[in-house]
């Protein structure tokens, strides 16, 4: 895929958000060479923005259809490589184009929780990033977004000029077999939230 887009967007966007948000970073380390999913907390509209910033490889970031098909961001949207999901589902499609994106070695980003927080605070996580990380045999790495709900919460018209820093976790590695049975997945979702808890809060 052709990422001409994508680095011209972040190169635009890059000194723009460093210099509002005293944008900094912590854990680049622990992103592994090969395929992977970021997983993050959904505080702000820019979280994407936030965990891209400081990965060197361009980020897949799945997208709800409702945002996805709007008139004329559709074409946008498919030019970075975003990934399309139906609202707290993931359908077959979508399903065989994130494994198709992580056996391409690439990584893909999500925010498990579905929805931006409504009071700052986490949410449970969606169990189907672990059956995707399971199928796909790849680590899960969480990020830690501090300070983007203060800087950008959902209701805000305008982002503020708040800090924001940015924690990379280690590695979750699912196992293929806890992620293809529910109680699997719903104890290493629950166990992904409490490491982007922990990251948020230190």
């Amino acid at each position: 895929m052709a990422d001409g887009l994508y680095w011209a967007l972040k190169g635009v966007l890059t000194p723009l958000v460093d210099a509002y948000f005293s944008l900094s970073a912590s854990g680049r380390e622990h992103l592994p060479a090969g395929p992977c999913i970021v997983a993050g907390n959904h505080s702000s509209l820019l979280d994407w923005a936030f965990v891209a910033r400081f990965v060197d490889r361009p980020i897949r970031f799945v997208l709800t259809r409702e945002f996805y098909d709007q008139r004329g961001l559709t074409a946008i949207y498919r030019r970075l490589g975003i990934i399309p999901i139906r609202d707290g589902a993931i359908e077959l499609s979508a399903m065989r184009q994130l494994l198709a994106t992580l056996e391409r070695g690439e990584i893909v980003g999500v925010f498990p929780e579905g929805r931006i927080t409504r009071d700052g605070r986490l949410q449970p996580a969606q169990p189907g990033v672990i059956a995707i990380a399971g199928r796909a045999d790849v680590p899960i790495v969480p990020v830690g977004v501090r300070g983007a709900f203060e800087a950008f919460p959902r209701d805000a018209r305008l982002p503020r000029p708040r800090p924001v820093h940015v924690a990379y976790g280690r590695p979750l590695d699912v196992g293929t077999a806890d992620a293809r049975s529910r109680d699997g997945q719903a104890r290493l979702a629950d166990e992904l939230m409490r490491r982007i808890g922990d990251l948020c809060a230190a």
